[in-house]
């Protein structure tokens, strides 16, 4: 996607004695040879990546390797005795980001270790121009979308067209689901009403900001704030996002002040960051092309050709977290009706979620990014409303916009993914891009247009229940027991539907994280009800263990 910059203001004392020095040497990404006499093991996973991680990769059957290592801290310690500055380490292309002088870097290509440059380019400040990249700015653009005020009370109509209010009226609004969002800012989302409630339960677990270097996210860009409320928002009558219970990590990748490869590689740091925090799905409104010297150097360019998957940084980035279990939708891009036409990097991934738009009637949006890649696959996948989006705003108090892009209808889908990632729970995230696109409205017919078309909750949950059984876990299960009332207000009532409940088993109700909320053992004889009447509302799977079977069933607390 490409940046039309049409106002910039660069906030007044916000040029940091680091900035300046950012100014003085170029940036490259160094790589190493290898990751010999790592002072970290696969083993040992927990001392580089979070417990959340290691269990998303169980899931999954994705085995732990030395990809996941951190990068040899003796390398970077003797990168940093050459005189370069370490900005940053990429576990996954094992690399360092670092500043470097003429000298310095001769220094650093001679140390046993280097391997090589990535693109064999500075990442910024090539040739010495000055693009610092770590000014806060605050910026006008129509790169992803564009804004205009309209009446309150309208999100209802693009989430209907995807089911997500079914869902919700069964009490599946996101719960335990972390859903990192990539963006240019996240301008005052800690002040806004329609995202307090994020802020009271505690349900921003993680911000960064990969370009200016600190944890403020909220300082900078509005457009990360509209993608962000088009997931989470939740102010009755005003804004009411399609999965407002999710957790969310907020990072932010892209400067709009400058364009080059460095943001790429903002994005695979946080994509890494992402993943080690465990997170479940990246929602990315970004997208890297060439389009009218889209990049600050001509020798950045990609050309269509390296739109494959493979070539660009992002795109070996996104392919990697897609591999690590990661769900990554990313917007197709906003090119449909200008010369380029085509998706841009990581869109161009075969394992990556892309998302086109449509209007309200799921008719095409002419300025949608088409398909097919440079080596053929069919993209986008899925579709959703991105004409007239209903999102929010950085206004005041905050209230309704409406706005136009791929950008704003990439996260609807991801919050519908978010949702049926916490109703069926061990799907893996590529079982669940195959639901998507077979749920959609032209599955019989997919094109370069739209890919399967706009996805439905009813159609996901039909080809789960077929497929995967009716937890999306063991295909064919037996159900031993039964629970009634579903959903359930005082108590749950069990039923055997075969073999009687024998004394000694043990009753456990859990989060939709997995999380052990409450449980009970039967010492004399097999209980017949559990009182839930303390539970919050939501979503909960009763798992009953008997010395013959296991079975987990899920039930709704009103």
């Amino acid at each position: 996607m490409k940046k039309y910059i049409i106002g910039l203001v660069v906030i007044a004392g916000l040029l940091s004695a680091e900035t300046l020095l950012a100014q003085q040497a170029p940036r490259y990404l160094v790589l190493f040879k290898d990751k010999t006499n790592s002072p970290y093991s696969i083993q040992n996973p927990e001392a580089f990546i979070s417990q959340r991680a290691v269990a998303r990769r169980q899931r999954q059957q994705i085995p732990i390797t030395t990809q996941d290592l951190p990068v040899n801290p003796a390398y970077v310690t003797a990168v940093r005795q050459t005189g370069a500055r370490v900005i940053n380490t990429s576990r996954w292309f094992n690399g360092a980001v670092v500043e470097a002088s003429a000298s310095q870097l001769t220094a650093i290509q001679n140390l046993p270790f280097y391997q090589g440059l990535e693109r064999n380019l500075p990442l910024a400040n090539i040739n010495g121009s000055s693009t610092p990249g770590l000014a806060r700015i605050a910026a006008t653009h129509d790169k992803r979308g564009t804004q205009a005020e309209i009446d309150y009370g309208r999100m209802f109509d693009q989430l209907a067209l995807l089911g997500v209010p079914t869902l919700h009226q069964k009490g599946i609004q996101g719960q335990g689901v972390l859903i990192a969002i990539f963006d240019s800012g996240f301008s005052r989302a800690n002040q806004l009403g329609y995202l307090k409630h994020l802020f009271d339960e505690k349900r921003i677990l993680d911000t960064h900001d990969f370009v200016a270097r600190d944890g403020d996210v909220y300082q900078d860009d509005n457009h990360g704030l509209n993608v962000l409320s088009t997931i989470a928002a939740y102010q009755p009558g005003t804004l009411v996002g399609a999965a407002y219970k999710a957790d969310f990590a907020l990072y932010r990748t892209e400067n709009d002040r400058s364009e080059t490869p460095y943001e790429e590689v903002t994005w695979l740091l946080a994509a890494e960051r992402a993943d080690s925090l465990g997170a479940e799905i990246i929602n990315s409104s970004l997208g890297y092309s060439t389009f009218l010297g889209e990049f600050n150097t001509p020798a950045y360019n990609y050309t269509y050709a390296n739109m494959n998957g493979n070539t660009t940084i992002v795109s070996r980035a996104a392919r990697v977290a897609a591999r690590k279990g990661i769900l990554v939708v990313n917007a197709a891009g906003n090119d449909g009706d200008a010369s380029w036409r085509y998706v841009s990097a990581p869109a161009d991934v075969d394992s990556v979620l892309v998302v086109g738009a449509t209007y309200l009637n799921r008719s095409y949006a002419p300025f949608s990014s088409i398909g097919p890649t440079a080596n053929g696959i069919q993209k986008p996948d899925v579709a959703a409303v991105g004409v007239g989006t209903v999102i929010g705003n950085d206004l005041g108090a905050g209230g309704a916009s409406t706005g136009n892009g791929t950008s704003f209808a990439t996260p609807q889908i991801a919050g519908l993914a978010a949702l049926l990632m916490q109703e069926f729970q061990t799907l893996t995230a590529q079982q669940l891009i195959d639901v998507l696109r077979r749920s959609g409205h032209q599955a019989a017919r997919p094109d370069n247009l739209l890919g399967y078309g706009v996805p439905s909750a009813e159609r996901a949950e039909e080809i789960i229940y077929r497929e995967f059984g009716p937890l999306g876990t063991e295909p064919n299960v037996v159900s031993h027991f039964q629970l009634y009332p579903n959903p359930v207000t005082e108590e749950i009532l069990i039923k055997p539907s075969g073999t009687p409940l024998k004394s000694g088993s043990v009753y456990q109700v859990l989060s939709p994280a997995g999380n052990v909320v409450m449980e009970v053992t039967d010492s004399d004889k097999p209980l017949s009800a559990i009182p839930v009447k303390h539970l919050p509302p939501g979503l909960y799977f009763l798992r009953i263990t008997t010395d013959q079977h296991v079975q987990t069933i899920k039930f709704v607390k009103q």
